[in-house]
């Protein structure tokens, strides 16, 4: 998934990779950071976005062309990831394996690969950071009923633009955790965006299993 800082020679994988194609064809289109008119079928084309563990999920902010991705983690982190442009000057590196959640991948770090520690340090193209991210031990929202001890797995995520729920919720982020068995909404604060200090759990429910979240196309909900 760190395949696009790969070394001279080594192939441009798709793993763990955020694609921007032509629906029919299938190759990368203009306006894309890695894009060659010369060679649009490329991996490197069709590329936008690499550096993630599991994206599990994805949706859009209606109103707009942000991606937001629920990246399922490995052992401590679950991460929602934004993307706020389709086409950015350079792909966006969210930086699996050499980091996961708030930090550095440990097992990956302690290993002083080269291509690790090269990321860890670069000041000009930098590994971005989670929009945010919920460990495994810890409760997303403090006596919300939801386990912390069978695993996570972010394993649905959508914005509710409106309908018959309160209006707080409206711009809302909603995720899910397939382990867990809860969904929460993540409010807007004061600048629009989901807020990570404005949590509520939504369901909690230990036959849930949420695998998926989509709004009704009549009431919005």
């Amino acid at each position: 998934s760190q395949s696009p800082r790969r070394v001279a020679g080594h192939p441009i994988l798709l793993n763990g990779a955020v694609l921007r194609v032509d629906p029919v064809t299938g190759n990368g289109v203009t306006g894309n950071p890695m894009y060659n008119p010369q060679n649009p079928s490329a991996n490197a084309s069709r590329i936008i976005g690499y550096g993630l563990r599991n994206p599990f999920r994805f949706t859009f902010r209606p109103g707009t062309s942000e991606l937001w991705v629920g990246d399922v983690g490995w052992n401590t982190w679950e991460e929602v990831n934004r993307m706020t442009s389709p086409t950015p000057a350079n792909p966006v590196n969210f930086g699996w394996p050499c980091n996961e959640g708030a930090g550095r991948m440990s097992s990956y770090d302690s290993a002083n690969l080269t291509i690790c520690e090269s990321l860890y340090t670069d000041t000009v193209r930098p590994a971005t950071s989670p929009y945010y991210a919920y460990n495994h031990s810890a409760s997303v929202v403090a006596g919300d009923g939801c386990p912390t001890n069978q695993g996570s797995v972010i394993s649905a995520v959508s914005f509710y633009a409106g309908g018959s729920y309160p209006g707080s919720y409206n711009g809302a982020l909603f995720f899910g955790d397939h382990s867990r068995n809860c969904i929460w909404a993540m409010l807007p604060g004061g600048n629009g965006l989901p807020s990570a200090s404005n949590l509520r759990a939504f369901v909690v429910d230990p036959n849930s299993h949420p695998v998926d979240l989509a709004a009704d196309p009549a009431t919005g909900d």
